[in-house]
């Protein structure tokens, strides 16, 4: 893949990747954010090193290529992404990425929806291990006006290490620490809180990314003894409040272990509405 053709392969992406029996968990959707991932996020192994195309008489037909975590010895397989009635090019497709992957990299990861058959067939093909089952949810800017009137309370550094102590405490040894999460506040990343008689209840930390209208919520937790009480929904109800205050966010996923029931209630009843359902493939190499 050279220089010239990211445009156009951000397109191609964004088209097969809006629609189910085409679509890959963690590429996205959006054209722009597409190009600007391949241009500014692909930093381990740039994308001219780790993404092939495939043209039939001046076509596009087939992009598939690698998201590398050298740090983490792994890699998030972007496709293949092959028109359908091309899909035999793409076990020779595949031996050639195969082929581009650093030695640094020992694992391989893959993310199909679950209506997309075709990869499916192929990691069966090509013996990954199904890792877990996915549940994608969207909440759509159109439900704001839903949402109950809640109290929105900002985090203070009243309650800095009591958030870090519950972070940490609910999720040990993820990307981001308490800590690290607290470095990160600005405007555009916040950490909204419940507190009740002076103790911090619970917490959701969320980034907005305007420029691209995207947004996230990467972490939300319930002290124990406090659940059970509709502080997860009030939490998640501030944190979608503020994040539609950008007016480019028209939509927000999450992605949930389809497992995990008592998440996906809960996102339900707040308004989010499922969207797609995915599985997590790993495989050694």
């Amino acid at each position: 893949m050279k220089n010239e053709e990211v445009e156009s392969v951000a397109k191609f992406i964004s088209h097969m990747n809006s629609i189910q029996e085409f679509h890959i968990g963690y590429c996205g959707q959006d054209c722009l954010e597409i190009a600007h991932t391949l241009r500014e996020d692909m930093t381990d192994i740039p994308y001219n090193n780790s993404f092939l195309t495939v043209y039939e008489e001046g076509e596009l037909i087939g992009v598939v290529g690698f998201d590398a975590d050298l740090e983490n010895n792994s890699a998030e397989v972007w496709g293949p992404f092959i028109k359908e009635d091309k899909w035999d090019i793409a076990m020779s497709v595949w031996r050639k990425m195969i082929d581009l992957l650093p030695n640094e990299i020992n694992s391989i990861n893959m993310f199909p929806n679950k209506e997309n058959k075709k990869v499916l067939e192929l990691v069966n093909e090509l013996a990954f291990n199904r890792h877990s089952d996915q549940t994608i949810l969207e909440f759509s800017r159109s439900r704001v006006k839903e949402l109950e009137d809640v109290v929105i309370q900002e985090l203070t550094k009243d309650y800095y290490s009591e958030l870090v102590q519950l972070h940490d405490k609910s999720f040990p040894n993820t990307y981001y620490n308490g800590q690290q999460i607290i470095k990160r506040l600005n405007e555009e990343r916040k950490v909204f809180i419940i507190v009740n008689d002076g103790q911090l209840c619970g917490y959701i930390y969320v980034e907005a990314e305007p420029t691209y209208g995207e947004a996230s919520i990467e972490f939300f937790a319930v002290e124990e003894s406090e659940r059970g009480k509709g502080i997860g929904g009030k939490l998640l109800t501030v944190a979608l409040k503020w994040l539609f205050t950008f007016e480019s966010i028209d939509s927000i996923t999450l992605c949930v272990n389809a497992s995990n029931q008592n998440a996906i209630n809960l996102y339900k009843k707040v308004g989010f509405q499922q969207k797609h359902e995915l599985c997590f493939f790993t495989k050694e190499i």
